[in-house]
């Protein structure tokens, strides 16, 4: 096919349209962000890596990852920031950079013929700058040559630092690797945590954006329950595609694969394959959330097929359960106290005490404890499981910090699973839900 050159001029002529990461969070807000950034690690110089489009897997959706959207609110493909602490850039003597510049976005040089075929992209030059509040924005191919001058004084650098047996294999690990190359006395640390405490806790502006991806998930789950209550002889697919349908026609995606498992597959955690036919008075547990502007919804109800006349006793009864467990946790949380950990224990005591039994895969009965292999939740917001490590979990959960209450019980041997996850803004008096208020009971039909 042949390119035509007017064409190409055109498209880098026309006005790049607001990144939509930016849509309702203000560029102060950023850059707030990246200030408290450099003042948690204020002796070294700060490096984050956007992502590639090379990270993409074939059929899939290019998104930036979290920490530079956190940062940035750009999406821009091959992009990088660094944060220097007060007073770098002059001391180096660049002479590309200011001398009281501390913090640079480094963009790709924008590329006509990429932009005919993908679309706009943010290049580096005063249009950025504008876009996005950041001080500088420069090309990427000046990186380096800056990076070689910042770090003769300054030998220190925070980056996302990869761990475990396939770290070398990180693209985390070429850049350190890079860097080494420019600079071999160069000494890492890792940034993360500094980066969790941040993110931990919601702003207003990140609050409103999660409650829009919760409401959308919720019409989401209004569509399942429909395809389903009616749906006896209906695949899985069909209700998948329905709330495929409920979220696009809204301008949300799916946050993750959507989770539809009727019978013995509502027992598998994260049963994706979605294809089975629906038979009336199975179970179906629907895991979906929707994603908007980078922000991520996760709800999970269970159903039943041909609607809840069809429910023998024995369903009635763990669902019951599972209902019980979620309300403990709303009821029961104690701000300023309250843990993942505790809350999560203080479910698995309420499972263990039940009367309910099962048998487990060796014929043997056990309480409900045994059959919710799980943690009761996880943190929400840029990423569906939200950034946290595990010796984070059993620290009081802090006002602004938002995270999934998602109790659950899977029976093999008897083909019922029931899960029901809410999304909850941690408040001064306690745990607010987020969305419209999707019902978690039965309909008494």
């Amino acid at each position: 096919m042949k390119m035509n050159t007017h064409a190409m001029s055109h498209i880098i002529s026309q006005p790049l349209n607001q990144p939509p990461f930016l849509d309702g969070i203000k560029t102060e807000e950023f850059r707030y962000r990246r200030e408290m950034l450099k003042a948690a690690l204020p002796e070294g110089i700060i490096i984050l890596r956007g992502a590639t489009e090379e990270e993409v897997v074939t059929g899939q959706r290019y998104h930036q990852n979290s920490p530079f959207v956190y940062y940035t609110g750009i999406e821009t493909p091959g992009a990088f920031l660094v944060l220097l602490p007060a007073g770098l850039s002059s001391r180096a003597g660049n002479k590309t950079f200011s001398a009281n510049v501390e913090e640079i976005l480094f963009l790709p040089e924008r590329n006509p013929t990429g932009e005919t075929w993908t679309g706009q992209k943010l290049g580096p030059g005063t249009e950025a700058e504008t876009l996005t509040g950041i001080a500088k924005v420069a090309p990427v191919s000046s990186l380096w040559t800056a990076l070689t001058g910042w770090l003769r004084r300054c030998p220190l650098v925070y980056t996302l630092c990869p761990f475990g047996e396939t770290a070398k294999l990180t693209r985390e690990f070429a850049l350190m690797q890079r860097i080494s190359d420019l600079a071999p006395s160069t000494r890492f640390q890792d940034c993360a945590r500094a980066m969790r405490t941040q993110r931990l806790v919601k702003s207003p502006a990140e609050i409103e954006k999660l409650e829009a991806a919760i409401c959308i998930s919720e019409e989401g789950q209004k569509a399942a329950k429909k395809a389903i209550t009616e749906g006896a002889g209906r695949y899985e697919y069909e209700v998948e595609a329905k709330v495929l349908e409920a979220f696009r026609s809204r301008g949300a995606t799916l946050a993750f694969p959507a989770i539809i498992g009727s019978g013995f597959r509502a027992t598998v955690l994260h049963y994706e394959d979605n294809h089975e036919k629906m038979n009336e008075g199975d179970l179906v547990v629907v895991d979906i959330g929707a994603k908007l502007n980078g922000y991520n919804g996760d709800l999970t109800r269970t159903y039943p097929v041909g609607g809840s006349g069809t429910l023998s006793a024995r369903q009635r009864e763990i669902y019951a359960l599972v209902l019980e467990a979620h309300r403990l946790v709303i009821d029961s949380f104690v701000v300023g106290v309250d843990s993942r950990q505790s809350l999560d224990d203080r479910v698995k005591e309420l499972l263990d005490k039940s009367p309910l039994r099962s048998k487990d895969a060796k014929g043997e009965e056990k309480t409900m404890k045994t059959f919710m292999p799980h943690g009761l939740g996880h943190h929400l917001g840029l990423d569906v499981h939200d950034v946290v490590a595990q010796d984070d979990l059993s620290d009081p959960l802090p006002v602004g910090s938002v995270f999934t209450v998602e109790p659950g019980v899977y029976l093999p041997s008897e083909s019922i699973g029931v899960r029901l996850e809410d999304d909850y803004l941690v408040t001064e008096t306690g745990l607010k839900r987020l969305g419209a208020g999707l019902p978690l009971e039965l309909d008494t039909d």
